[in-house]
Order: structure tokens, then sequence, then C-alpha cells
């Protein structure tokens, strides 16, 4: 049997990438050396911290970058060892237009990390107050009545 990642036993083979290299490019900006980079390991490469190409380029606030992602085919559901997703990282940072991009490609909004937290419950945690990234999320139908495994929903933060 090929090896999985932790948490996406539904992957048969990941592909590792420099990541140092593609923090680079974050960067840079360079939409060509991306293409290149992952022509071979395909958009869902990982890192060494075991995140994909797409939830960094949403923890940077990369727009473009995430798009182009998008485009490659990426997987919004893909998740890191703690159970993230590019949205949760997305909702940290309180990037609205990044949330809105990967609500459009089909990102579970209500998607639990290793401690039943979603991304909604992280965008309260890091945003409020009057944060454009809550709003997004609420407007998109996520649950703000859903707990984490300490008891504390996002309705709770709000």
């Amino acid at each position: 049997m090929l090896p999985t990642a932790p948490g996406n036993n539904d992957r048969n083979l990941i592909n590792y990438i420099d990541g140092g290299r593609y923090r680079d490019l974050l960067l840079t900006g360079d939409l060509a050396q991306l293409d290149s980079l992952l022509a071979f390991a395909g958009p869902d490469a990982r890192d060494e911290e075991d995140r994909t190409v797409l939830m960094r380029a949403a923890e940077a606030g990369n727009l473009l970058f995430v798009a182009r992602l998008l485009d490659m085919g990426a997987d919004s559901a893909i998740t890191d060892p703690t159970g993230l997703t590019a949205l949760h990282y997305a909702a940290i940072e309180g990037d609205d237009g990044i949330i809105e991009i990967l609500i459009d490609a089909g990102a579970n909004l209500d998607a639990p990390d290793d401690r039943d937290r979603t991304p909604l419950w992280y965008a309260c945690a890091h945003n409020l107050p009057d944060s454009a990234a809550v709003e997004i999320l609420l407007r998109a139908g996520a649950d703000c009545h859903r707990r984490d495994s300490s008891g504390v929903s996002p309705d709770d933060m709000l």
C-alpha cells in the first residue's frame, strides 16, 4: 500500500514539495514558477509540515495563487495533520477575498478540525469585532451554533 498522510486516508499518494521554494514564490507572486514547481507534484502537493500549497497560499493571503491553484484543481477539502483546511487558514487570517473564492469553489463551511473547530469558529476567535470574514461565512450558511470540543461555539464569541 502506498503512503498516506494523517487524516487523509482517502489519498493514495501525497507528493511533497520544497516548502522554502514555495514560500519564496509566495513572496514574488510568480505564477509561471508556481506552474513549473507544481508540474510534477500537482496542485495538492504538500510541504514538510504536511500542508498543501493551497493552505499556504490561503495563510499568506495570496489571492492570485489561491485562484490559480483552484483553477488547477486543488482540493479545498484536504486537511493538515490537525484537521485544518485552506478555509480554516483563510478564516484565521480574516482574508475575506480568499474566504469567498474558497466558498465559491465548494469548500466545506463547517469542516471540523481535530478540536471540532470550524472556519467560522476561527474567524470569530481571531477577527472580531466587525469582521468581514465572519459576515461572509455567516451569509454563506456556516453554523454559528456548532460547539468545539471545549463546548464553545462561534455564537458564544459574537
